[in-house]
């Protein structure tokens, strides 16, 4: 999966761009001048996430397949954990939880393991959780938040 921004990013969006492909174990790469059919190529075959911004700050993700077919996008405010400076990303693929038509879009294009809320308390140490709500998405490392996207808007296409 390969994550890029707009086309001359802030150092907020950039700061984002590589904590999603941290956490999510993907790829984080400067756009320039690229559009999305150079991405796509760029992609291998992958699918591929935009960071867009809204007056200087990242504010939209917009999630696109493998062919370049835009499948939804989401519109937020991002916010920051202290914990996020210290938390070291293992090497292991997100569990996802969470119900709605949001979770639901993530779950499909993410293919992560979907556990139920109640049974996130049986997962390993040292594991990372998206928790996919209609208002909120919550980026969970060693069960403490590491950053969150409060949702403004989703659009499926």
């Amino acid at each position: 999966m390969l994550i890029t921004s707009s086309r001359k990013p802030s150092a907020k969006t950039r700061t984002l761009c590589k904590l999603l492909s941290r956490f999510v174990s993907g790829r984080c790469m400067q756009r320039g001048k690229m559009g999305i059919q150079e991405l796509l190529e760029f992609a291998q075959g992958r699918s591929l996430i935009v960071i867009g911004e809204y007056h200087g700050n990242p504010g939209e993700l917009s999630f696109y397949d493998e062919t370049g077919k835009l499948l939804f996008s989401l519109r937020f405010a991002d916010w920051y954990s202290k914990e996020i400076d210290s938390f070291w990303f293992p090497d292991m693929e997100p569990a996802l939880t969470g119900q709605g038509e949001i979770a639901d879009a993530f779950d499909s294009f993410f293919h992560f393991q979907r556990i139920e809320s109640e049974k996130i308390n049986q997962l390993p140490s040292r594991s990372i959780l998206m928790i996919v709500g209609e208002k909120d998405i919550d980026f969970i490392g060693d069960g403490k938040s590491l950053f969150k996207l409060n949702i403004k808007g989703f659009k499926k296409y």
